[in-house]
């Protein structure tokens, strides 16, 4: 069995921070339409404003989602025997992944088709869950001998060394092997984010991480400002160049010191559970499949009036989120059919209000 602190609140942040990452996703989306980095719609005017935060998202939003699903494998593994675990996450991974591409996802393709010309039925955003599948079956044997040998290391120092492998990944496949998320020669992303997993399933079952990461977070805040302002400073004076090694390992402590300060703040802020905590919960997983391509078919709308960027900006993120609450609300979480293809537990049954969350509820 896993060793693991002794109080329930440490699902509950994780949660949490889950919940706030894909909500994040509606803002970083919608902006990919207004930054002119190429994307499946775009807006003839961009929001130059938008691009640092927007690149500062991409830096943090998925590592910090790919940390909390490898922790919640360590959970998941330590409740359930081998066969289990690879049935529940077939069922709440792959049915989902098979399920989005043919129900989700033709109606972006069909707009993108009208925009561009081109039909591209894939898996678009749902990489994620393709990914993570992928390293279930990739880490499984070593996270079993993990398990059954019950080695154990305690938090210190160390931990704030892995942002290095992250950013030597980068440096030696980037160049060779461009982001894809086509699975296939993606080998850059594919290791940055296999990486970041096992470092969650690592942190999980280490006694006494999270404590350790909230004890330790004014350090962790601090240095990741001082890696901040010397990346930015050295970009601007021509210190550090674009895609040298100083800002590959630079880009990656960054990233990994600031999932450590939400970690470590989210663990000493957020160890609660509330009724929006449970309601979102269990709604993030399927407002995730759906979100993208929601904003895609209103977006493609939305971009051809004549107003400013901004307020289009603003149009497409509100009417997004509500339209993704409606379709959650009014289909998805109330016919037992709809919940299994979007990774739900079923049957549906009552909406009752549990008190502390499981290990399993953490993706």
């Amino acid at each position: 069995m896993v060793a693991t602190d002794d109080s329930h609140d440490r699902y509950d942040f994780l949660d949490w921070l889950r919940v706030i990452a894909i909500f994040v996703l509606f803002f970083f989306h919608t902006g990919m339409i207004f930054v002119g980095w190429g994307w499946h719609i775009v807006n003839y005017q961009t929001i130059p404003s938008l691009q640092w935060p927007m690149d500062i998202a991409h830096r943090l939003r998925m590592p910090l989602l790919f940390v909390i699903a490898g922790a919640g494998m360590c959970f998941a593994l330590g409740r359930r025997t081998t066969e289990q675990f690879l049935r529940e996450r077939t069922k709440k991974l792959l049915l989902p992944l098979i399920a989005g591409m043919f129900l989700v996802l033709p109606p972006q393709a069909y707009y993108e088709w009208r925009l561009q010309g081109q039909w591209n039925l894939s898996w678009h955003h749902l990489w994620f869950i393709l990914y993570l599948y992928a390293y279930i079956l990739l880490l499984l044997p070593a996270m079993l001998w993990w398990k059954r040998t019950a080695r154990h290391i305690a938090p210190g120092m160390w931990l704030f060394l892995l942002g290095l492998p992250l950013g030597i990944n980068e440096h030696f496949l980037k160049p060779l092997f461009p982001e894809t998320h086509n699975l296939v020669g993606d080998w850059y992303i594919f290791n940055h984010y296999l990486l970041l997993t096992a470092y969650g399933y690592l942190m999980a079952s280490t006694p006494g991480i999270w404590k350790w990461l909230c004890q330790f977070r004014r350090w962790s805040l601090v240095i990741g400002i001082a890696v901040f302002v010397l990346l930015i400073s050295g970009f601007n004076t021509g210190v550090i160049l674009h895609d040298s090694i100083a800002d590959h390992l630079g880009a990656n402590i960054f990233t990994w010191l600031w999932v450590m300060v939400f970690l470590g703040y989210g663990y000493r802020y957020l160890s609660f559970a509330n009724p929006l905590l449970i309601w979102a919960r269990e709604a993030s997983y399927p407002v995730y499949i759906m979100h993208q391509t929601v904003i895609v078919v209103i977006g493609y709308y939305v971009v051809q009036y004549a107003w400013v960027p901004w307020t289009k900006y603003v149009a497409i993120l509100a009417l997004s989120m509500g339209a993704c609450f409606v379709l959650y609300e009014g289909c998805v979480r109330r016919f037992a059919l709809l919940r299994l293809a979007f990774g739900m537990k079923t049957p549906p049954g009552s909406l009752r209000l549990a008190s502390a969350p499981s290990r399993d509820d953490v993706q």
